[in-house]
C-alpha cells in the first residue's frame, strides 16, 4: 500500500506545482512541461520536481552526461587505438544525444553553471557544433540572464565559432550597459564587433572601457584601438 501511495503523492505534488505556477507563484525553475527526458529516468525526474530534489537529480544526470561523452560509441566487435579514440571524441559526427542530455541537466536545475559550461565547451570547441552550443547557452541564460560566465563563453563562441556572429553580438549588446558588466566581456564584445565589421559599435565599446574601467591594461588597449578607429571611421562615428 505504501509503495502505491508514494508515487501517487509525488504525482499530486508535481501536478499541484504545475497548477500553482500558472497562478500567483512563479518558480525560477523550468515548468514540468518544458522537461524532455532524453533517456530512461522520467520517474526520477518526477520525484525531483515533487520533493525539491532537483540538485540531487541534476548531479545524477550530469554524471550520466559525462559517462555518455566518455564512453566509446563502437559497434559490436569494433576496436580502436588511443589516437582513434581522441579523434572520435573530438569529432562532430558522434554523440548525437549530447545536446539533449546537457540541456536536460539544466531543465532539472538551471542554476548548475558548471554543467552548462561543460556542455557548451564540449559542443563548441571539442565537437565543432557551435550552433548547438549557442542553443544550450541561450537556454541557460533564459533562467540565469546575469551569469557572466555564460556571456563570456557566448562571446568567445561568437568570435571563433558561431555561424552567425552578428546575432551573438546583438544578443550581448544590451548586457554591456549593465554597471556590473565585467570589462572582459566588454573587450570580447568589442573584438566580436570588429570581426563582423561593425567598427562604430566596437569603437563605442572601447570608449566605454577607456572611460569607466579601473584596469589600466584594458584602458590602454582601448585607447590604442580608439586611435586606430580615428583613422578609419567618419568623424560622426568616432569615439575620441
Amino acid at each position: 500500500m505504501t509503495r502505491l501511495a508514494l508515487p501517487a503523492a509525488a504525482l499530486l505534488a508535481w501536478s499541484a506545482g504545475a497548477v500553482v505556477s500558472y497562478g500567483y507563484y512563479h518558480s525560477p525553475f523550468p515548468p514540468p512541461s518544458e522537461i524532455r527526458t532524453p533517456a530512461a529516468g522520467a520517474a526520477g525526474d518526477m520525484f525531483a520536481l515533487a520533493f525539491g530534489a532537483r540538485r540531487l537529480f541534476a548531479d545524477v544526470w550530469f554524471i550520466r552526461l559525462m559517462q555518455y561523452y566518455g564512453t566509446p560509441e563502437l559497434q559490436e566487435g569494433e576496436t580502436e587505438s588511443s589516437e582513434e579514440a581522441h579523434e572520435r571524441i573530438n569529432s562532430a559526427g558522434r554523440y548525437p544525444d549530447f545536446l539533449a542530455r546537457a540541456r536536460h541537466v539544466l531543465e532539472i536545475d538551471p542554476g548548475f553553471v558548471m554543467a552548462a559550461l561543460y556542455g557548451t565547451g564540449s559542443l563548441a570547441f571539442n565537437m565543432g557544433r557551435p550552433a548547438e552550443a549557442q542553443e544550450l547557452l541561450e537556454y541557460a541564460l533564459k533562467y540565469s540572464p546575469r551569469e557572466w560566465k555564460y556571456l563570456n563563453v557566448l562571446a568567445a563562441i561568437g568570435y571563433s565559432k558561431a555561424e552567425d556572429p552578428a546575432a551573438v553580438a546583438g544578443a550581448i549588446t544590451p548586457i554591456l550597459k549593465d554597471p556590473d558588466c565585467p570589462v572582459m566581456l566588454k573587450q570580447q564584445a568589442a573584438f566580436l564587433n570588429k570581426k563582423i565589421g561593425n567598427y562604430a559599435a566596437a569603437a563605442a565599446i572601447y570608449a566605454d572601457i577607456a572611460s569607466t574601467s579601473r584596469d589600466m591594461a584594458y584602458v590602454r588597449n582601448a585607447e590604442r584601438e580608439l586611435q586606430k578607429f580615428s583613422k578609419v571611421l567618419p568623424a560622426g562615428q568616432r569615439r575620441d
